[in-house]
């Protein structure tokens, strides 16, 4: 069974939230083994210094570093990324997913580090729009979900 992974800066506090997010897991287990990994999100000043996210961002991208699976390819989740249609999304997941599968990477408010779009293959965004970091994961893992019911030709997408 074809891997798809999220790695994200940051634990999800909306009970709410979590429980959509597990909700869509439990759905992706018919279709790909499914894993999601957190990393510790660090603290920073109110209005920090260019400097100082530069630092936090470094050591989140080690955590982030460590988790980073061989053999999957690896999309940074950004707002400068390529955007898709739900329909071009799931042909993205069908190329990928014979090469092993996916790992997605979700940052922190900041972004990431460039060491980790460095080490990944593609960058790929939701929307121009700022998300919280909370529903971009919702999205991320629903639109997940929705590209491998699109593949499988189930009801659902629309």
């Amino acid at each position: 069974m074809v891997k798809t992974q999220i790695i994200s800066v940051g634990k999800i506090k909306e009970r709410s939230t979590q429980d959509l997010i597990s909700e869509y897991q439990k759905r992706l287990s018919k279709y790909t083994a499914f894993e999601s990994n957190e990393v510790k999100d660090l603290a920073l000043p109110d209005n920090p210094s260019e400097k100082e996210i530069e630092a936090v961002l470094k050591k989140e991208a080690e955590s982030i570093m460590k988790l980073l699976p061989k053999g999957l390819i690896r999309v940074a989740m950004t707002i400068n990324g390529r955007q898709y249609a739900s329909e071009e999304f799931a042909e993205f997941i069908e190329k990928n997913k014979q090469k092993g599968g996916i790992c997605f990477i979700i940052g922190s408010s900041h972004g990431l580090h460039k060491s980790v779009t460095d080490a990944c293959d593609t960058e790929v965004s939701l929307s121009k729009m700022t998300l919280p970091h909370n529903l971009a994961r919702l999205i991320l893992t629903e639109q997940i979900y929705r590209g491998f019911k699109i593949l499988s030709n189930e009801n659902y997408h629309k």
